[in-house]
């Protein structure tokens, strides 16, 4: 018979350079939070919130749930669950396991975003409030510095209330919720990230790698840290290439190779029109025009005359 898991006792968490621990609530800890649970389900009640038996009929009627969308979630599931059988059993091709794997994942988050709004809705309904309530007095009351065991909240439930979007009080609650889950590793990981990860397919961090360690797409492209395209030419270095593996440049993104001329259909290159257009034009040859250096002569002479005219007036009125 196998042995009994002991259930652990405390998570321990640290934050700046001081330690907290979660701790397991106490018999009369957990009285006082079910009674608060009791009150908040009646009051939510009495309000009219909606029963979690009625949850499917309402997102039915909000159009956020239909016969399709539960047929594309079983047959998710169903995949799941056979995926996990033929990892389990083995005998298959290693590059069909690994195939296999990465299926499982796309159906498992496929599965999570069929289920983001029944499960968004679901804490509206009187259970889950309640189940809010109880949770986060509990949470109030098992908040302690690690080093005194004091609690982190002096009033409880009050302060919690005030403070609950702290950054202490947001990874408390993370290492609360698997303590209470009886949960040893809140990064464990599902069956398909285990199997990449222990056969080498995936790093530590959960991102896809070829044999020597490098990051790679599904396709088996090689990326950086940031996900772009790259090709390796060395062992420490790389050039940035398009999905297709032809070099770019990695600021604009402009295909780095030397143009050459389009061709005309005989074979001879094709020179731009605005290069066409910015070549100096040939002078035209031809016998030049003559200067009219006649006309401002012609202007001095008449008034000349006009000015002689004048004078023989005068001297006639006289």
């Amino acid at each position: 018979m196998a042995e009994e898991k002991q259930l652990a006792e405390k998570r321990v968490f640290e934050h700046k350079g001081t330690k907290y621990a979660v701790r397991r609530p106490t018999f009369d800890e957990v009285i006082k939070a079910n009674e608060e649970r009791a009150k908040a389900f009646n009051e939510a009640l009495q309000r009219g919130d909606m029963l979690r038996d009625q949850l499917d009929i309402e997102l039915r009627k909000r159009k956020l749930w239909n016969d399709d969308r539960e047929r594309k979630y079983q047959q998710l599931k169903s995949k799941v669950i056979d995926g996990d059988y033929r990892l389990s059993k083995g005998g298959i091709k290693l590059s069909e396991a690994r195939q296999l794997a990465l299926e499982m994942a796309d159906s498992r988050s496929e599965m999570v975003d069929l289920l983001s709004s029944r499960t968004e809705l679901d804490s509206n309904t009187c259970e889950g409030k309640a189940d809010t309530v109880r949770f986060n007095y509990l949470y109030s009351a098992c908040l302690v510095y690690e080093d005194s065991g004091e609690p982190y909240f002096e009033n409880g439930i009050l302060d919690y209330l005030v403070k609950q979007n702290d950054d202490v009080v947001i990874l408390g609650a993370t290492e609360f919720y698997y303590l209470l889950s009886n949960v040893d590793d809140p990064d464990s990981k599902t069956v398909e990230e285990s199997f990449l990860n222990e056969y080498g397919f995936t790093n530590e961090k959960g991102q896809l790698v070829d044999s020597q360690g490098r990051l790679i797409d599904r396709e088996g492209r090689h990326l950086d840290e940031e996900g772009n395209f790259i090709k390796w030419t060395s062992d420490t270095d790389f050039e940035f290439v398009d999905s297709e593996g032809r070099p770019v440049d990695k600021d604009t993104g402009s295909y780095s190779v030397g143009f050459s001329p389009f061709l005309n259909d005989d074979g001879d290159p094709v020179e731009l029109k605005q290069e066409e257009e910015s070549k100096p034009k040939p002078k035209k040859r031809g016998r030049p025009k003559k200067k009219k250096a006649e006309e401002p002569e012609l202007e001095k002479n008449e008034s000349e005359e006009s000015e002689v005219a004048e004078e023989v007036a005068a001297e006639t009125s006289e």
